[in-house]
């Protein structure tokens, strides 16, 4: 949250010192040549803010896109795991006893890929530990499909452990689809760009504007940090719900309990 309002204050403190040098640097300049205003220069800051408002509206859209894939993934994969985990509960009790064990530890280490704050170490080491995990439920898997019991399911069992684990891959390729950072940057210089020419064009009809003007800067500012929040869906105040994951994990620690 911190990281957040100090995005914001630094955006918006950014943008409105940039309008102001922008302005003295013109009023400067004409008053050392004795111009009048130019009522014509309106039509210029207008169209950079016009241009603006369709840059931020389609990096958003590029955001909001990524952030929706990265929650509905987290829904997938609490959906792959709880099929996963009930369809172990049709092997023999000693498998499904120790699967339910490690199906306990793999959700664990699933929940806490949302808890790495995008650290790329801590995120591979849960990448590591996911492996371990799904190495070990493969193993019991492939014993427990040699019993009776794990035949007569061995198609639906193998279809839910895969798609449990491509699901974990799904979700790794998401953490990385982001905004390109080029165009982050070439967005942020734009707003910088347009807040400087409306600066200058303020100078040259003569008025300042300062509290609309930076009213406007705020809410561009707050535009550019939601846009920034929002793709880094791990750390800040827009995260993705680990809801889903949460409710499996409650279910499958509440049948560990269970006796017998």
């Amino acid at each position: 949250m911190l990281t957040s309002n100090l995005t914001l204050i630094g955006l918006a403190a950014l943008l409105i010192l940039t309008k102001e040098v922008g302005y003295r640097c013109n009023r400067w300049s004409r008053q050392r040549r004795e111009m009048t205003s130019e009522e014509g220069s309106s039509f210029v800051m207008s169209s950079a803010l016009t241009l603006l408002a369709l840059l931020i509206g389609f990096t958003f859209g590029m955001a909001q896109s990524n952030f929706e894939l990265r929650r509905d993934l987290v829904t997938h994969e609490a959906n792959a795991i709880s099929t996963a985990h009930l369809r172990h509960q049709l092997l023999n009790p000693g498998h499904s006893r120790e699967l339910n064990s490690l199906m306990a530890e793999y959700i664990r280490v699933r929940m806490g890929f949302s808890r790495t704050g995008g650290d790329p170490k801590a995120v591979e080491a849960v990448g590591v530990q996911t492996n371990q995990i799904q190495a070990k439920i493969w193993e019991v898997t492939d014993r427990a499909l040699e019993t009776p019991e794990g035949q007569r399911i061995s198609v639906p069992l193998l279809n839910a452990t895969n798609e449990m684990f491509d699901d974990a891959e799904r979700r790794y390729a998401a953490f990385d689809a982001k905004i390109p950072e080029r165009i982050l940057r070439s967005l942020l210089a734009y707003a910088v760009g347009s807040s400087f020419l409306v600066g200058l064009t303020l100078a040259a009809l003569g008025s300042r504007h300062f509290i609309s003007t930076s009213g406007l800067f705020v809410l561009i500012a707050l535009a550019l940090s939601l846009i920034i929040d929002m793709d880094n869906s791990a750390v800040g105040l827009i995260t993705t719900s680990q809801a889903p994951m949460e409710r499996v994990s409650k279910m499958i620690e509440s049948e560990l309990k269970l006796p017998g």
